[in-house]
């Protein structure tokens, strides 16, 4: 596969020399970040098959140039699709053209292919049948958002007619109102001379909309598609459809003309498990990409492959700024989310630095978004690999070669982690700001299908947990016996217990110099500090990752302040994965002052957070009921010693 860039649209080709082509339509905001890599597959497998295929993103999405809150959004993607048509037939010569689309991306694709007339096929997954329907799904996705635990402590948006958000991305009021008007059954005009849909959402509208189409002479056929639910979980739980993937594959080469080989001759087994390899032999000829490219004035990127071909990044810098003699932030993918990060974060911060005169590379470390080889699914264990610790170095280094003097890394909870370990060991990596950092250090968990074997978070943290105690509505579930109070307060025994031990054993160490902490921890901030790596974590209030911190280094880390070139910030209103609009700006606020005052060009006092230090933020009866846990445990304590 290679890179293409067209009219400000991103995408990739997958070449193949068959004479029908497909266009893979994306879904919209979240759904597209869930199911990237699915699409990814999806487009390999019809490219093993000898179909060409084109992926890209519409204008104002993933690392395509614009934003979504500019007007004429619904216009410019619909014809995007159909330049992508035009680009496809151009670059390969293909004589039929199908368009593919996943929810919104299949209602794109259909309204797309009914203006361009003489597109062969039509393949809907799951579409978007009715625009007023669509927006009451994402408000209702908010607020299951906002009832989770990840969400805890974000700042809600305002419910307002200017834009409907879920999980970080935002259609506007101007998309909205010709979104509003969409009523694919109703509207449905001959889109092509064939139609495959797989849908198991809503079988009576489906029903309306191929009964349309058959009224009108297109060949329609209807599949259902059970495995939706498991493919449109978020980036690190979706999976594969094989059954839906392997109809699309069959009902297009049935359209293509070419034999239908449900097995690959030399394996026996199917040929898009046998797509990896073809694709993958095909990515390593083809190693060109695109030269950079403007995205918005004065903001210039250019796609770029690290390690021989082996990891994707996109090299964002300032068109008219030499920026090589300074150092280069490298964002890290956050959990399984491709380089574009959640809520477009990567893209958003990448191209606010360039305006700065700061240059920076999103990456895609090995396995994830579109570096080689992709794969059907990602384990914990995976992301939590010193493999990825290695990508991580070795695009640090890619950014040296440039002539940078240093890589500065951001990275958020997975990504964190793997921006702590590179830091400790590579010396092409000066600063880093890890934010949300759930572990220091991680031993396997998954069994052999890749999945936890051990709960990975049985309870929030605790600062969550004592803010609820003071919240009546939860006593009285538990009166009720609607919750179980007795395991709660086992938990947060067992937490203070090992804050006390831990506190012990710094002490111990301090006095005598015997170890009986956790040497690999130690380790890891030794070697940052000896490094003279300037490190920062960042954690929102109520982040579950404060536990680890405060295991090992007390509250508030405050033991890691004997490192004199680490710290530690907390900010109010910053949810886990840094989706909301505050803790972006929270995030990016931070590494600004950051950057500038440990790498500007005149060095500048210490960042502050936002808001004032975290015990001042903490109203005065959470911080006392803190104060009296802390005194009965070390009465306790000194009791028992007695």
């Amino acid at each position: 596969m290679r890179p293409v860039v067209f009219d400000g649209r991103f995408g990739w080709l997958h070449p193949a020399e068959g004479s029908s082509g497909v266009v893979l339509c994306y879904p919209f905001g979240y759904d597209a970040l869930c199911t990237y890599r699915g699409m990814r597959r999806l487009a390999e497998r019809l490219a093993a098959r000898g179909m060409p295929v084109l992926r890209f993103d519409y204008p104002g999405t993933g690392d395509a140039a614009g934003e979504a809150s500019e007007p004429g959004r619904w216009r410019a993607w619909i014809d995007s699709i159909k330049q992508a048509v035009a680009l496809l037939r151009n670059t390969t010569g293909v004589e039929r053209v199908t368009l593919c689309g996943l929810r919104l991306g299949g209602t794109l694709a259909a309204l797309a292919a009914q203006e361009l007339g003489g597109v062969d096929g039509l393949v809907l997954l799951a579409p978007v049948l009715s625009g007023k329907n669509y927006q009451r799904e994402l408000r209702a996705h908010y607020r299951t958002w906002l009832s989770m635990p990840a969400a805890m402590d974000c700042e809600a948006e305002p419910d307002t007619d200017a834009f409907v958000e879920a999980y970080g991305f935002r259609l506007y009021r101007d998309t909205l109102e010709r979104l509003r008007a969409v009523d694919l059954q109703r509207d449905a005009v001959r889109p092509a001379e064939r139609v495959l849909v797989l849908d198991s959402l809503d079988p009576t509208r489906v029903d309306a909309l191929v009964a349309r189409y058959r009224e009108q002479g297109v060949q329609v056929e209807r599949q259902p598609f059970d495995e939706y639910g498991k493919f449109m979980m978020e980036s690190l739980d979706s999976e594969i459809p094989q059954a839906a993937f392997r109809s699309i594959e069959n009902w297009l080469a049935d359209t293509a003309g070419d034999p239908v080989t449900p097995e690959c001759p030399t394996t026996g087994r199917d040929a898009g498990a046998h797509a990896d390899q073809v694709v993958q032999g095909r990515a390593e000829c083809v190693g060109d990409h695109p030269a950079g490219h403007l995205v918005e004035p004065g903001v210039f990127e250019t796609p770029v492959w690290i390690d021989g071909g082996r990891m994707f990044g996109i090299y964002c810098v300032p068109e008219s700024r030499s920026v090589a003699a300074a150092p280069a932030v490298l964002m890290l993918n956050t959990g399984a989310v491709s380089r574009i990060g959640n809520a477009r974060l990567g893209v958003h911060f990448a191209r606010r630095l360039a305006r700065q005169g700061i240059a920076s590379l999103r990456v895609d470390l090995g396995g994830l978004g579109d570096s080689q080889p992709s794969s059907d699914a990602v384990s914990l264990d995976a992301l939590y690999a010193q493999a990825g610790a290695d990508d991580a170095a070795c695009a640090a280094r890619w950014l040296t070669a440039q002539g940078h003097r240093g890589a500065v890394l951001l990275g958020i909870c997975a990504g964190a982690f793997v921006g702590l370990h590179a830091a400790s060991r590579e010396p092409a990596v000066i600063g880093a700001v890890l934010v949300n950092l759930q572990k220091f250090t991680w031993q396997n968990i998954c069994d052999e299908y890749g999945k936890p074997a051990v709960p990975v978070a049985a309870f929030g943290s605790t600062r969550s947990y004592l803010r609820s105690m003071r919240q009546p509505r939860k006593w009285l579930r538990v009166v009720r016996g609607q919750a179980g109070g007795l395991p709660v307060a086992r938990e947060l025994a067992a937490r203070f217990a090992a804050r006390l031990g831990a506190a012990l054993a710094d002490r111990i160490e301090r006095i005598c110099g015997l170890q009986l902490g956790s040497k690999d921890v130690r380790r890891l901030f030794t070697a940052l500090h000896a490094r003279g790596v300037d490190t920062r974590l960042l954690y929102g209030v109520l982040d579950e990752g404060v536990e680890e911190l405060e295991r090992y280094f007390g509250v508030h880390g405050g033991r890691l302040r004997r490192f004199g070139r680490i710290g530690v910030a907390f900010c109010e209103r910053t949810d886990h994965a840094i989706l909301s609009a505050r803790a972006q700006e929270n995030v990016m606020s931070y590494f600004e002052d950051f950057f500038r005052g440990s790498f500007g060009e005149s060095h500048q006092p210490e960042p502050s957070v936002t808001g004032v230090p975290l015990r001042a933020r903490l109203d005065w009866r959470h911080a006392r009921a803190i104060q009296w846990l802390l005194k009965r445990a070390r009465a306790l304590r000194l009791s028992g010693e007695t």
